[in-house]
């Protein structure tokens, strides 16, 4: 199965606002999970299950920054973007 990413708008509205570094390890992060889900990679990122009323998301961390996203049969959406 391959896997797609897409944003909700106000995901792609916080996205757009990094700089092209920020952006470019985002991206590498949601390539190298879309390659693990795949089974083309055997070691994914760092990403956690959410619980109780955040249940069915999960969370990737990257450096500072959290990205909180669900799985929608082959699509990862995502839907926050957060510098911590």
């Amino acid at each position: 199965m391959s896997y797609r990413i897409s944003f909700t708008r106000s995901s792609k509205r916080q996205h757009e606002k990094f700089d092209t570094t920020v952006k470019n390890r985002i991206d590498k992060s949601f390539r190298q999970l879309v390659d693990y889900y795949d089974g083309k990679a055997s070691k994914g990122p760092d990403v956690k299950s959410l619980s109780d009323k955040y249940n069915g998301l999960l969370r990737m961390r990257i450096g500072d920054y959290r990205i909180i996203f669900q799985i929608r049969g082959d699509e990862f959406v995502i839907l926050v973007v957060h510098y911590s």
